[in-house]
Order: structure tokens, then sequence, then C-alpha cells
């Protein structure tokens, strides 16, 4: 296909400057990216008038261009021309069209580009879906959206079936109190904590619990292998004992427990990534297929600063930063609820206080983007032994207040209580 739209760019220009032109709002549905050399230019110039609260013609044109010759040269014999509206709109369709072209075109050379430079397969692919992302994210003129449309919509998922609009319920019930019901689709949450604090452990609890319900549910696990995983998800639903199963040395109490459990649960949605070299392109690559062909409500990535950043030349911050806002767009654009395990620094334990936001580590970013952010926090006794108890500190919330929920630590069953 030739990518050339140039008669119909001079009937949108022509259109935009005469007098009988009634389509006020040609100039912002047209992006001037999607016109060409001196076309272009007009059509950036005519909407800075516009800001202005001015009407653009040709001779404020003109005057803003300091008189060049060239565009007077080229405005002038659009002067008087009118266009029917059926025809105004066909060129519209064309120029707009055309220019997704070129930039398909673009993106897919991009690819290719990066592709060539691909020591494996895994990089290859995330190459082409990094290019293509930045496609989409490129692509911003459809996700505005008429309010009446969206007011139908409203209505539509009010009286949706229960499954589908209502929240994801947690495993725990206080929790669900203090963050609007449950996960919520199309929202990101964080869990933060330390080194060996849990926040693994409370991703896949959120994760397994969602499944047990009937919400399909992915973990990529970049830390730990997917039998570890595996295990952790058996002793945390049956209530068997983990140190158990690791060892493989089962009793009969713990191996009735999982069975019984196993005979309820092991065909629910639940799935298992464990690629320790994957990065943000490649989840969202495996989480678009799944929700195209097996449906997904649930994504938990473990954890946030052990993917693999795209741009490897980047200041860190930056890496954390693009990663973290890539996740949240996935979570809008599949309507899922992505949950993602992140790193705290060790500032709160040495000052011996609860965590913060300001603690999640490298990147500010990661409070910015979130819409829940719960960080983990042991209570510990005076003598600094611990309590059994950790503390679910709810730092951040846009759909509701902060606060604190007190739970169990079960660490023997893989699980929070």
């Amino acid at each position: 296909m030739i990518y050339e739209s140039e008669p119909d760019e001079t009937i949108l220009v022509a259109s935009m400057l005469s007098v009988t032109n009634q389509d006020a709002e040609l100039l912002d549905r047209v992006d001037p990216e999607c016109l060409s050399g001196w076309r272009a230019k007009i059509w950036e110039i005519a909407r800075e008038i516009r800001s202005d609260g001015k009407n653009p013609t040709p001779r404020s044109i003109l005057t803003r261009t300091g008189g060049d010759v060239v565009m007077r040269q080229s405005i002038e014999p659009l002067r008087g021309q009118s266009w029917p509206p059926a025809r105004v709109l066909e060129a519209e369709r064309t120029v707009v069209d055309l220019a997704k072209f070129r930039r398909l075109q673009g993106a897919l050379t991009g690819a290719l580009e990066r592709m060539a430079l691909a020591d494996t397969y895994t990089d290859a692919l995330e190459a082409a879906h990094g290019e293509l992302g930045r496609l989409e994210q490129a692509t911003q003129p459809s996700s505005v959206h008429d309010f009446a449309n969206l007011y139908d919509e409203w209505l539509d998922d009010l009286n949706a079936p229960q499954l589908k609009s209502q929240p994801i319920h947690t495993p725990w019930q206080a929790l669900d109190d203090r963050i609007a019901g449950g996960l919520h689709r199309g929202r990101t949450y964080v869990v933060g904590g330390r080194p060996g604090e849990g926040k693994s452990i409370a991703g896949v609890n959120l994760a397994t619990h969602a499944a047990e319900l009937g919400h399909p549910a992915i973990v990529f696990s970049v830390e730990m292998g997917r039998h570890e995983v595996t295990s952790r998800v058996i002793a945390s639903g049956a209530r068997a004992e983990y140190g158990q199963i690791t060892r493989r040395n089962i009793d009969d109490h713990n191996m009735s427990r999982i069975a019984e459990w196993g005979d309820t649960n092991r065909t629910m949605p639940l799935w298992i990534v464990d690629k320790g070299d994957i990065g943000v392109e490649y989840v969202t690559a495996v989480c678009r297929t799944m929700k195209r062909t097996k449906g997904l409500d649930v994504v938990f990535v473990d954890y946030l600063q052990l993917l693999k950043a795209s741009g490897s030349k980047a200041p860190r911050h930056e890496q954390i930063g693009h990663m973290s806002r890539a996740l949240k767009v996935l979570a809008m654009d599949l309507d899922v609820a992505v949950i993602i395990a992140c790193q705290l620094n060790r500032n709160s334990a040495n000052e011996k206080r609860p965590p913060v936001l300001a603690d999640l580590r490298e990147s500010g970013a990661i409070e910015q983007d979130c819409d829940v952010a719960i960080l983990l926090n042991h209570k510990r006794a005076d003598n600094g032994d611990h309590t059994g108890d950790v503390e679910l500190v709810v730092a951040k919330n846009r759909t509701g207040g902060t606060g604190v929920v007190t739970a169990g630590w079960a660490a023997y069953q893989a699980r929070i209580a």
C-alpha cells in the first residue's frame, strides 16, 4: 500500500479555512501529525489561533507565519474552496487511517531493527511487543469518550452479572472493608515488604484466593520456580505444613488436607509463569494472550525490581518508573487487577518504625502509579520477639481511607491468616 493522502489532506485544510464550513470540531479531531509538509504546519498554526479564542483564517495564519512566501503560495489556491460535508468526512477518515498505517509501518520497522539485535527469542518477542505497545500508547484519541456513552456503559456495568461487576474478595475481610470490597479490575495494587517479610506470600495468597472463587489469575514469579510457587499455593490453600511439603515428607494429616483441597481446586483458573529473565513487555504480551484465550481477572508480578529493564542505559529510577507505568496501563487496558510485589528499603527497620510510602525502593513512580499500596509490618514485642501478627499498612488508597489491618502470620502454611 502507498501511504499517500495529499489530495485528502488538501481538502481538509481547505474545508477548515472555509467560512462556510460548519464543522468546528474538525481541528480537534485530526492531529497535525496526520498531515504532511505545509498542511501540517497550517494545521498547527490554526490550532494555536483557536486556543487563543479566535477563528483561524487565511489572513490570521499568514500573519502568524510573518508573511512567509511559500505559505502564502500554498494557502492562496485554497481560498473560496468549498467541499460537501460527506466528502470532507471521507477525506478525514482517509487521512487518519493512512496516518495510522504509517505509524504501524514505523513500529514494525523499529521492531525488526530491535529484534535483529536480540540474543534470544524472548528478547526478540519483548522487543516486538515493546514497539507495538508504544504504538498503542500513541493512539490516544480513541480513549476520548462522550459522556452520554459513558453513562450508558455505567448503567450496563451496574446491572452486569455479579461475578463480573463486583470486587474480587481478598482472603482478609478487614482488608476488603478498607479497600472498597476487595480488588477492583482496572486498578493496581502494590504489596511492599522487606526481604523475607511476606510480600510474595501475600501476593500468591491474593491470586490463589481469587482463583478459588473462579476468577482467572496468573502469577509471574521472577524469583521462585514453579514448583516452589505451587508448593506455596497448596500449603496456603489446604492449610498444610509448608515445611513438610518442601521436605517432601508429608504426614497423613497434612496429606488428607491437601487431597481434600485438591479435589475441589486443582482445576481452578490459575496459571504460573516462572521465567527469571522477563521484562514488562513479556508480562504484557502473555496477559493479552491469556485475556483473549482463557479470560483474566487478576495478575500478580513478583517482584517489580527483579523485572528486566527494556532500556538498560536509562537511569534505574527511570527503568522502574517505566515498568510501573506499563503495569498500570496493562490493568486499565485489560480490565484486570494487577498486584505488584515491591521491595522496601531498610530505613523503617533501622529506625524501628512502621514502613511508609517513601520506603518503596528505587522510584517514586511506584507510589504515584498504584491505586492501593499495602506495606507489610511485622509487629514485635519490646524485647524484639515476633508477636505472631503482621500489619497490612494501607498507606495509599484511592477508593477509601488509609489505615492498618492486623492479620496472623502463618508462614508455616505459607499464608497470612
